[in-house]
Formats: C-alpha cells, sequence, structure tokens
C-alpha cells in the first residue's frame, strides 16, 4: 500500500498542476475576449470621430470661402491643433 501512495503521490501534484494550468488558461480566455471587445469598440469610436471630423470639415471647409477672418482664425486653430 505504501508503494502505491508513493507511486501515486507524484501523480496528483502533476494533476492538481494541471488543474492550475486550465483554470489559467480559462482566466486567459476570458480576459482575450474582453480584450477584444475593447478593441471592437475602440474601433468603433475611432470611426465614429473619423465621420464627425468629415462633417465639421464639410461645414467648414465652405465657410473658409468667406471673407471673415474670425472664420478663418478659428480655422487656422483647428488645422494646428487637429490630427
Amino acid at each position: 500500500m505504501e508503494t502505491l501512495k508513493a507511486r501515486l503521490r507524484p501523480l496528483l501534484g502533476k494533476l492538481a498542476r494541471a488543474a492550475g494550468l486550465d483554470e489559467e488558461l480559462n482566466r486567459l480566455r476570458g480576459r482575450v475576449e474582453r480584450l477584444e471587445r475593447e478593441v471592437q469598440e475602440t474601433r468603433r469610436l475611432h470611426q465614429r470621430l473619423a465621420e464627425l471630423t468629415d462633417v465639421v470639415t464639410e461645414v467648414l471647409v465652405p465657410a473658409a470661402d468667406r471673407e471673415d477672418e474670425r472664420i478663418r482664425a478659428v480655422l487656422e486653430k483647428y488645422n494646428r491643433t487637429s490630427f
């Protein structure tokens, strides 16, 4: 009986470690899923920002053709501070 216990002890240790790795793998899978959702949300927000920038540009560009000095100053500031 003692010989059987001696043989089983290392196997039980390996099983315990394998179970821990399985839990770690599941934890990492969940983390990857959360990160993928966050990346998708970031992409959506970037797309929305690009669309908003296009709309603002469509509104401001015709205004730039006018002779209003105030509008020109705002456009110059926008061009310096935007991407």
